[in-house]
């Protein structure tokens, strides 16, 4: 038999559907639906960009409008925000919150990760109970109100990090990770060597746990940064608030909210600064661009920490 004769084999009639070979109709309708959701959240960010950059004049011209390409170019609207206002407090407080959060909270879940993943600690059992028993009950507003205030942390901005400072969810999948994909012999050869508990965290685990540490410290960068509703519940007398705090007063002001146009009142630009419209786009664009940017860089980590702490060593 020579290789002309050989035929490919066919499956049988019974083949499930999704294993059909898709006929030139469904991939071109599966082209036009991904480029379709491409458009439908590129676009909308590509607007609130070129909004931001543009002049006032344009923005008149417009009607008031978001714009896919301005004309007229204008660094007015980032000028405000960065020079030395309110609005760069606001996001200097936001940084300094986020960047110092997620330092605080990834001490907090690593320490305690690591403590739980060893079954032989002390109170093991009836802390990782405690842990998991918030899961199912939470504390609520009130009770969360009333503890801020008796500690002292009311209108204070520590008030933002410390309940928030350690996620059951992110201790519970940082130690599944720990507890199934480190090798115990590999911490038993190190204890026989004479290393402690901490040398063995700092040099043989937290190296080995790159990828699932990237997406937690991910996840808790985009709860500091995005955070909202603990500003406005914790620090209403604080005179700077988060970026996210300043950007709703922004937009509710110019909506004939008599409460928050008093409260906003500082943010608006004054005189000749930007125009409104193109400020409230670049607040957005500083609230959002630097998430997008720091996406790509941690995306990569998903997969791999995902199915690594999902598999049993």
């Amino acid at each position: 038999m020579t290789a002309v004769d050989i035929k490919p084999k066919r499956r049988g009639s019974n083949r499930p559907m999704w294993d059909e070979e898709p006929s030139l109709v469904g991939k071109s309708l599966k082209s036009l639906f991904l480029i379709a959701y491409a458009a439908a959240i590129v676009v909308p960010l590509w607007a609130i960009v070129a909004t931001s950059f543009a002049s006032e004049e344009a923005l008149n011209r417009a009607g008031g409008n978001l714009l896919l390409l301005p004309t007229d170019l204008s660094l007015a609207a980032y000028h405000e925000i960065f020079s030395g206002g309110a609005l760069t407090d606001s996001l200097l407080l936001t940084i300094i919150l986020t960047v110092g959060g997620t330092a605080f909270s990834m001490v907090l879940t690593v320490c305690g990760a690591y403590a739980l993943s060893r079954t032989s600690s002390l109170l093991h059992r009836p802390i990782l109970m405690l842990v998991l028993f918030t899961f199912l009950f939470g504390p609520g507003m009130y009770p969360s109100f009333l503890v801020v205030q008796k500690l002292g942390l009311f209108n204070d901005y520590l008030s933002l990090i410390l309940p928030v400072a350690l996620s059951g969810f992110n201790l519970i999948v940082l130690r599944a990770f720990f507890m199934n994909t480190i090798p115990g012999e590999l911490l038993d050869a190190a204890r026989i060597d004479g290393a402690g508990e901490f040398r063995i965290l700092l040099t043989i685990v937290l190296p080995m746990s790159k990828a699932i540490l990237a997406v937690v410290a991910l996840f808790y960068a985009v709860g500091y940064w995005n955070i909202y509703f603990s500003a406005v519940l914790y620090t209403p007398g604080l005179e700077t608030q988060p970026i996210q705090v300043v950007l709703q007063r922004m937009l509710m002001s110019t909506q004939g909210l008599p409460e928050s146009a008093a409260g906003a009142a500082q943010y608006q630009p004054q005189g000749e600064a930007a125009p409104t419209a193109a400020l409230k786009m670049a607040v957005v664009v500083c609230t959002v661009i630097p998430i997008v940017i720091m996406y790509p860089f941690i995306q990569k980590h998903f997969t791999k920490a995902v199915i690594t702490g999902a598999i049993k060593g």
